[in-house]
């Protein structure tokens, strides 16, 4: 009973974390909460985390949490976890990431707690770069073992030609979290191996080594692979398909002079990237272009800003409203932009955020003709906060808004169709997908981004009579308005 017992010091100091979270979120937060209900929301994480129920005492004290001050805040959450006692299933921070995710939760669906073991995934994904050697890996089911998804292009493991389809049987590293060579080296089976623990073994600093073997099909005996770690650079700007030389091909219409582009996501890298893109295609004698947003979930504000400024001559891209301040107005310039062709930019559900604020500007400015389906209506900005845990608070802050003024937000409606949220088609140019429809095209799109061995290239059965509809009807329509502007001599600078 004595070992099971916590330290009065251990359940201070989580009271004292979780309130001093609870004092981020009052001030940051976009809507006025109250401290009180967040700690009731807190504690009923930390109980909901390990399927305890709350005992009779504690649930009356919660009754009225909301008045509260914060000297019995912090009382009340040291009871809470004194009574749970010290148990393995919250060791480890554990309690506090049950607590803080239930409480930020609880305010709203963008709004959480991101503990430290997934900071740095997350990290990856905004920048856009990690130090590795460059595989997307899942788990092979029928062999229990690791399978690689695809190398990424121009990668340590692209230029060593690990390939699509390699199982890799062992992981041998050879240095140590800080770079410092093993005195042994101990070679790790995948058999078992979760993906999350794969990637924690592969990951290492620049420049060191690590030794991969690989099971190959058509190979009678593993290979054997040395690997120098390297900065990876993430795709987040792909084409139509790609050429002989892995690259990407961006000119869907050779004939048309019709060129397509598809952001996966808005990272530190994606306007970097998309203006090279650009720049190229404008050389090459661009006369319609197809920005692809479907199923990009957003990212980084000032990507999407940078992005809308590509494309519009000078004018308001997107309003930034917090709950206490003054609004910020982000405003593009002509120079630089690309304006001189016909664009159509395709919209789905799974268009999220930085997409809608990029589409929307695109939409208002009539640069561009929206395309597909209605977007998923998320117009509001999340801050990371970095917490003394090692974690990140992620708090909803601030709303935005088209450049029309109009609402982007759904949560802010009824969430009816004849409410106004989200980016919708341009009149006529709504094309339905069915969820069979847009499962298809999922999975045509990860096929087209995987770099297959010289020998298995070809069509796959994701790729074989895939038709995108809402691609080719954009198609059709950059046609037309080409014929049009060569009939009359002159370039069709907007699509609107």
């Amino acid at each position: 009973l004595a070992s099971t017992k916590i330290e009065e010091r251990d359940a201070n100091r989580y009271a004292l974390t979780v309130l001093k979270a609870a004092r981020v979120v009052k001030t940051g937060f976009v809507k006025d909460v109250t401290t009180g209900q967040m700690i009731d929301y807190a504690i009923q994480g930390l109980y909901k985390g390990i399927s305890e129920k709350i005992p009779s005492t504690l649930k009356e004290k919660l009754d009225s949490v909301k008045g509260m001050k914060e000297a019995d805040l912090l009382k009340l959450l040291e009871e809470a976890r004194t009574h749970l006692g010290k148990r393995e299933d919250l060791g480890e921070g554990k309690d506090i990431t049950f607590s803080l995710h239930n409480m930020l939760n609880k305010l709203d669906k963008h709004t959480d707690y991101i503990d430290p073991k997934t900071v740095e995934m997350l990290e990856r994904d905004i920048r856009g770069s990690f130090f590795g050697i460059g595989v997307q890996i899942r788990k092979n089911f029928s062999k229990d073992m690791l399978q690689v998804v695809t190398p990424i292009r121009g990668s340590p493991a692209y230029k060593s030609k690990i390939f699509a389809g390699d199982i890799i049987t062992e992981i041998i590293p050879q240095v140590d979290a800080a770079g410092k060579p093993l005195s042994e080296m101990k070679s790790i089976s995948t058999k078992g191996m979760s993906t999350e623990e794969a990637v924690k073994n592969i990951l290492g600093p620049e420049g060191t080594p690590i030794k991969l073997m690989i099971q190959r099909e058509g190979e009678a005996k593993a290979i054997e692979f040395n690997i120098v770690r390297g900065k990876v650079e993430v795709e987040s700007v792909t084409g139509h398909k790609r050429n002989d030389d892995d690259s990407w091909n961006y000119v869907v219409d050779r004939e048309n002079k019709i060129c397509y582009v598809r952001l996966s996501q808005f990272s530190h890298s994606t306007h970097r990237d998309l203006e090279k893109v650009m720049k190229k295609l404008y050389k090459e004698g661009i006369k319609g272009f197809v920005l692809d947003l479907r199923f990009n979930p957003g990212g980084l504000l000032d990507q999407a800003v940078k992005v809308s400024d590509l494309f519009i001559d000078d004018g308001l891209i997107v309003t930034i409203r917090p709950r206490n301040g003054p609004e910020t107005s982000y405003i593009g310039k002509s120079d630089g932009s690309y304006t001189s062709f016909p664009m159509v930019c395709l919209v789905n559900g799974g268009s999220a955020s930085a997409s809608e604020i990029v589409s929307a500007c695109l939409q208002d400015h009539g640069r561009a003709i929206i395309m597909g389906m209605r977007s998923y209506g998320k117009g509001s900005v999340q801050t990371i906060h970095p917490f003394e845990t090692g974690g990140r608070l992620k708090l909803t802050t601030a709303t935005f808004w088209r450049p029309s003024g109009r609402n982007l937000n759904k949560a802010s409606t009824s969430g009816k169709d004849e409410d106004e949220w989200g980016v919708t088609p341009n009149e006529g140019f709504l094309v339905k997908n069915s969820r069979k429809d847009d499962d298809d095209l999922m999975a045509f799109q990860r096929e087209q981004e995987i770099i297959r061995r010289p020998d298995k290239r070809g069509e796959t059965a994701a790729t074989k009579g895939f038709t995108d509809r809402q691609l080719e009807a954009a198609l059709e329509y950059l046609r037309n308005q080409i014929r049009t502007a060569d009939k009359s001599g002159t370039p069709t600078k907007k699509a609107g």
